[in-house]
């Protein structure tokens, strides 16, 4: 079985136009993905798109972050191989890996992440308001796979906002030849929307970061469940080395 490889990019609707009939021309359907971006990340997916709409969809209040980054209104094209195409240039390209941290934030330590002036600024109004509906979803999956720990909602939405955090002020890291590499904080129950780290909607001022998946990402593109991937940016330098 070959490793686990996704090349991720973004592009305008020009490119992305441009990219569709590329493709057409090598009989390769560019699948439009409309409603849960993580979906995109499935193995047997080879190639799809993601537009704006989409970060609306099943997950809108999770992925709110997108509407208030850079990233917003611009499309996203993810492929299980690279294009030599106009447009599609520096790929965000996702691993399997075998990382796993040192050092986890104790439960004294993950209220502090939150209190980062970073997070704080850049935080969606929405993202403190979760629907009651997200309550019973993450409460199914608790009791069916955490049956002996008692199901707490307000710490786990606590543990997601500071994974968030970690991404904009990292203070659990690694140091990888002097650069500093975030990593998510905790298992897949106790993050959320991982496609935003996946796709540097978050943390993309880090050249390479590892990142777990959520608990929509284990469900809906079918990632194994608290194992972390690499997510890098290569460059024409690094590409070229």
């Amino acid at each position: 079985m070959s490793q686990y490889e996704k090349f991720c990019y973004w592009v305008d609707f020009h490119i992305l136009e441009t990219t569709k009939r590329n493709l057409a021309e090598k009989e390769i359907q560019l699948i439009d993905e409309v409603r849960i971006p993580c979906r995109e990340l499935r193995a047997s997916t080879e190639v799809a798109y993601l537009a704006p709409p989409a970060w609306n969809g099943f997950c809108r209040r999770r992925t709110s972050w997108y509407r208030r980054s850079a990233k917003a209104d611009e499309f996203l094209i993810v492929s299980n191989y690279s294009f030599d195409l106009p447009g599609l240039e520096n790929p965000i390209i996702l691993t399997e890996s075998g990382f796993k941290p040192d050092r986890i934030p104790s439960p004294q330590e993950t209220p502090l992440l939150i209190q980062s002036e970073e997070y704080q600024k850049k935080k969606p109004r929405e993202w403190d308001k979760p629907d009651p509906l997200e309550k019973d979803f993450y409460q199914r999956w608790f009791e069916r796979n955490r049956v002996n720990e008692p199901f707490d909602f307000d710490r786990i939405l606590m543990s997601h906002s500071a994974n968030h955090s970690n991404f904009f002020d990292p203070r659990f890291f690694i140091n990888l030849n002097g650069s500093v590499v975030p990593y998510s904080i905790s298992d897949s129950i106790h993050v959320c929307s991982s496609c935003l780290e996946f796709f540097n909607i978050l943390g993309g001022q880090w050249p390479v970061k590892y990142v777990v998946p959520c608990i929509g990402a284990v469900q809906f593109a079918h990632l194994p469940v608290d194992r972390y991937f690499e997510v890098r940016i290569q460059t024409e330098r690094n590409h070229e080395g």
